[in-house]
């Protein structure tokens, strides 16, 4: 789902919101969750599951065209874990 799809369907849900509203929502959304993980927190929507940032370490790497050792610092990463309502939904069978 692309985030033109996302806008879509939260105004079929609320249709006395403009779609310029609903995209406004989601970029709030999105931004807000950048800002919290580069703080180094935890972003959790209960039920769905807790966003979170991780860290790779330094660590020296090759060039594989010249064969070059390269020293990489530290990256962080973001990474998801999802809640138990989400995981037992996409368990539950599927209606005919």
């Amino acid at each position: 789902m692309t985030k033109s799809e996302l806008v879509n369907n939260i105004k079929k849900s609320f249709p006395y919101l403009s779609e310029a509203d609903c995209l406004m929502c989601i970029n709030n959304l999105i931004e807000f969750m950048g800002q919290h993980l580069s703080a180094g927190n935890k972003f959790e929507i209960r039920g769905f599951g807790t966003f979170a940032s991780k860290t790779r370490p330094a660590r020296t790497v090759r060039n594989p065209k010249t064969g070059e050792q390269i020293q990489r610092k530290a990256t962080a990463y973001p990474c998801f874990r999802s809640g138990k309502m989400l995981k037992d939904r996409l368990n539950q069978p599927l209606a005919d």
